[in-house]
Parts: C-alpha cells; sequence; structure tokens
C-alpha cells in the first residue's frame, strides 16, 4: 500500500510533536532563517541606532527582536507580515519581509487579507524607497536626473521586493492545496478498493458455500441411489440362494460392483470437496436399472 496521508497521520510522533512544525526539516529551516533575520536586523540596527541618536545596544536589541519572529511564520504569518511592515520605516527586515509575503501567500489566510497586507508591504516599501532615493538625489549636485527616476525606481524596487514572494507563495500554496486534494482522493479510492475486495472474497466464500451445498446433496442423492440398489440385490440374493445358486453370484457380483463404483464416485467427490472444483453427477448408474429387475425376477 502506498503512503498517503492516512498513513502518515497514523504514524504519530516521527512526523509530528514539534509544536506547529510537522518535520525537522522544517524546524532546521525557521531556525536558520530566523537567524539569518536577526543577524541582519541586529546590523541594521546599529545603522539606525546611529542615525536616530538611540543607543547602538537598543538598536541591536532591537533587530535581534524583529528579525527572531520570522520563527513562528508558519503559525502566524500575519504577524510575521506586520512586524515587516513596521520595521520598514527603519530599514531592516529585508529578509523577514520576503520571506513572510511568501509564507502568507502560501498559507490559508483568507485572499483579501492577503491582498491588503501585501499592498501595505508595497506601499511601505514605496515610501521609503522614494524618500531615501529623493535624499541621494539631492546630495548629488552632479547627477540631475529627470521628475520620472525617483518615483519609477521606487516602484520598480518595491513591486521587486513584494511581487516575486507573492506570486511564488500563491503558486507553492496551490500545489500544496492539490497535493492535499490528490492524497485524499487516493486515500478514498484505497478504502474503496479496501471495501471491493472485501466484498468480492464475501461473494466468493457464499458461492464456495454454496457449490459445497449442492456438492454434499448431489452426493446424498448419488450414494443414496447406489445403497438402495445394493440393498435391492441383496434381497433378491437373498430370495433366490436357495433356488438358484448361480444367479445368486451373479447378483452377488453385481452387488460388489455396486459397492465399488459407489466408493469411487464417493472419493471422487470428497476430492472435489478438498480441491474446491466444480463437479457434476455421474450418470444416472453404470450397473442398469434393468439388472435390478432380473435380478429380483
Amino acid at each position: 500500500m502506498t503512503a498517503t496521508g492516512a498513513d502518515r497521520e497514523a504514524a504519530g510522533p516521527t512526523t509530528r510533536g514539534y509544536w506547529w512544525w510537522g518535520r525537522r526539516r522544517s524546524v532546521a529551516l525557521d531556525v536558520g532563517l530566523a537567524s539569518l533575520s536577526a543577524l541582519e536586523c541586529a546590523l541594521e540596527g546599529v545603522v539606525f541606532a546611529g542615525e536616530t541618536g538611540l543607543p547602538v545596544p537598543f538598536g541591536v536589541l532591537f533587530g535581534l527582536a524583529a528579525g527572531s519572529v520570522l520563527l513562528v511564520r508558519r503559525r502566524w504569518p500575519i504577524a510575521v507580515v506586520l512586524v515587516s511592515i513596521a520595521t520598514t520605516p527603519a530599514e531592516m527586515g529585508f529578509l523577514m519581509a520576503i520571506v513572510g509575503l511568501y509564507t502568507l501567500a502560501a498559507s490559508d489566510v483568507p485572499r483579501r487579507i492577503t491582498v491588503v497586507l501585501t499592498g501595505m508591504s508595497l506601499v511601505g516599501t514605496f515610501i521609503v524607497t522614494y524618500v531615501r532615493l529623493r535624499q541621494s538625489v539631492a546630495e548629488g549636485a552632479d547627477f540631475g536626473p529627470g521628475d520620472w527616476y525617483v518615483p519609477l525606481v521606487s516602484l520598480f524596487m518595491s513591486l521587486g521586493l513584494t511581487t516575486p514572494p507573492l506570486l511564488f507563495g500563491l503558486y507553492i500554496g496551490a500545489r500544496r492545496r492539490l497535493m492535499e486534494s490528490l492524497r485524499e482522493r487516493a486515500d478514498s479510492l484505497e478504502r474503496e478498493l479496501s471495501l471491493l475486495a472485501d466484498r468480492a472474497e464475501e461473494r466468493a466464500e457464499w458461492a464456495r458455500t454454496e457449490e459445497r451445498t449442492r456438492i454434499a446433496r448431489e452426493m446424498h442423492d448419488v450414494v443414496a441411489h447406489r445403497v438402495s440398489l445394493m440393498v435391492v440385490h441383496a434381497a433378491a440374493l437373498q430370495a433366490v440362494a436357495p433356488k438358484d445358486p448361480a444367479k445368486a453370484v451373479r447378483n452377488a457380483a453385481l452387488v460388489g460392483d455396486m459397492g465399488r463404483q459407489a466408493l469411487t464416485e464417493l472419493r471422487e467427490m470428497l476430492g472435489v470437496l478438498r480441491s474446491g472444483d466444480t463437479w457434476s453427477a455421474p450418470p444416472a448408474g453404470r450397473v442398469p436399472l434393468a439388472a435390478v429387475g432380473r435380478a429380483a425376477a
């Protein structure tokens, strides 16, 4: 039998038991992503603290706390995206934003919530990018691009940071739901096939029982027929023995033949019952009934 969803659920602690993670590989992946995100946010927190005049340890701790939120992305993807949106003005958490949007799109969160949070992330990224580019352009006296440069580049950058993870997450979520549907269908088909096999076995057993009953009935009829003939011959033998010894000898031989025929047919029917093959009743008798009349006369 194939390892379907029902088999995996029945596997127990080998595939479950790690909080909201299903496998050890998922735990390792999320811990690694959270570590990278925390390190990134901590480094960006140093820059943020220097720009805002806050103590550097505060910026580092703030970055570590914000980046570690990626650890719960499978359980609370909305919280991860909200934290990434909140840290966008501080220009930290790019990995957290990308992974959070992907997880949100791949999860079972309603699509309207996904669209709203993606729009918020897109707008926040666009605003921060626009402000930073405007400041860079204003500081560069020798560089004088047109008015279209800053908003166009800001739009491209914000789309580049939000659209790919969103589309990839939607694709992975649709693929996962399709696989779950196929797995459930396979489990259903396995149950139906098992039920059909059980019914077929019951029908076969019923057919074998009916065939054995028929053979037993025919065996009774055949053996009763032979024994009846033997009884008639024995009575005839008893009647003619004092008068005609020769005829009595013939009747005795006839009784012997009939007994051997009855034993042979009985062995055949017993063999059929043991093997389970189909058996048909033999002809009415190898010893003609006319011989019985002649023997009794």
